[in-house]
């Protein structure tokens, strides 16, 4: 009977941390652009965020397993300008992420295509962003009641989430206005991403 009480006090404490956390903004935003590259036949998808900064947004999407998602900056923009143009998103995907001329990184690996998840469900594999060349892991914030968890607090935690969620958002919104300008027939058959 303890351990059943144990158990219920333990679960309550971790949706009331999770009650804390903002919620995903960008949960319907990732379901919508799944969908639009299932409708195009995309596996990959980039563009040019900022003509002024020569600043591209690129996607992959492996739908119910994970979309990718990557705006930086790109030193020879003709490289990805020319990658756009052949529809070979894939290869403009993979220059942004690992390309050596590629800088100002915002990374997202969204675990099953379903937003950024402040708090994943248990036995979750949490998401994370790549911004300003450091990582977060969005695995939670610590546990006030444990003496040894090394997570972040709750308060900075959730500035760094809800900062990351909307431009998360930000990215996911421009990807899709720009899908919702192909016609189907325009877009190059689905190809696998480096």
């Amino acid at each position: 009977m303890t351990k059943v009480a144990l158990v219920g006090v333990v679960l309550a404490g971790a949706s009331i941390v999770s009650a804390q956390v903002p919620a995903s903004m960008s949960a319907p935003k990732a379901r919508e652009l799944a969908s639009l590259m299932k409708a195009k036949k995309l596996e990959a998808f980039a563009m040019r965020e900022s003509i002024l900064e020569n600043r591209f947004l690129a996607v992959t999407v492996s739908p119910d397993v994970q979309t990718l998602a990557v705006s930086a900056l790109y030193s020879r923009p003709t490289d990805i300008e020319y990658w756009i143009y052949q529809k070979d998103y894939a290869h403009a995907y993979g220059d942004l992420v690992s390309g050596t001329m590629a800088s100002d990184r915002f990374f997202v690996e969204d675990i099953l295509g379903d937003g950024l998840v402040g708090v994943p469900a248990k036995p979750g594999v949490a998401d994370t962003v790549t911004m300003a060349g450091a990582k977060q892991l969005f695995e939670g914030p610590a546990d006030p009641k444990k003496k040894n968890d090394k997570r972040m607090a709750l308060e900075p935690y959730t500035k760094i989430f809800a900062d990351a969620d909307k431009r998360y958002c930000s990215l996911l919104d421009g990807v899709i206005a720009e899908l919702k300008k192909l016609p189907v027939d325009s877009v190059a058959p689905a190809t696998s991403v480096r």
